[in-house]
Parts: structure tokens; C-alpha cells; sequence
């Protein structure tokens, strides 16, 4: 699914974007994922609705959007830096 899914967003970038691009959409994107859960403590008293966790959810999926832009830059994927990642924390 990983590498499917940066297809997708490879097929639905309007035209090429570079990596400044790619960081700064990120970056906005998890602003709003963390909007969110910031609700979820203001309107929703700490009560994780379904509504709220579906909001959560949309945004999610555009930080991936972003983040796979990121990885289709840098010819890399998903699993790459998964697997990095589980290198570099089993060494700690």
C-alpha cells in the first residue's frame, strides 16, 4: 500500500513542486492535525468523538500527502524510512 500510495500522490501533484514545496505543506498540514486534537480539549472536553477523530483522520491523510511528495523527491519511500528509523532507534 505504501508504494501505491505515493503513486497516488505522484498522479495528483497539479504540476512538479520541489522540496521547499513539499516541507512547507507539511508543515501547514500538521498545524492542522494538531488544530484538531487542540478542539478535541476545547470543544469536546477531552471526549474523542467519532466526528473529531475523522477530522483528525482527514488530516492525517494530507501530512501524508506532503510527506510522500517529500519522498518521491528524494527517490525514496515510505518503507525506507521506516526501516531507517528502526536502525537508528534499536541503537540508542
Amino acid at each position: 500500500m505504501n508504494s501505491k500510495y505515493q503513486i497516488f500522490q505522484k498522479n495528483t501533484q497539479k504540476k512538479e513542486f520541489n522540496l521547499n514545496y513539499f516541507a512547507l505543506g507539511l508543515g501547514g498540514e500538521v498545524g492542522e492535525v494538531q488544530n484538531e486534537i487542540k478542539k478535541l480539549e476545547r470543544d469536546d472536553n477531552n471526549h474523542l468523538t467519532n466526528e473529531r477523530k475523522q477530522k483528525i483522520l482527514l488530516e492525517l491523510g494530507d501530512v501524508m500527502w506532503y510527506l510522500s511528495g517529500i519522498l518521491n523527491t528524494l527517490d525514496s519511500s515510505i518503507d525506507d524510512i521506516l526501516l531507517l528509523n528502526m536502525e537508528k532507534l534499536s541503537n540508542k
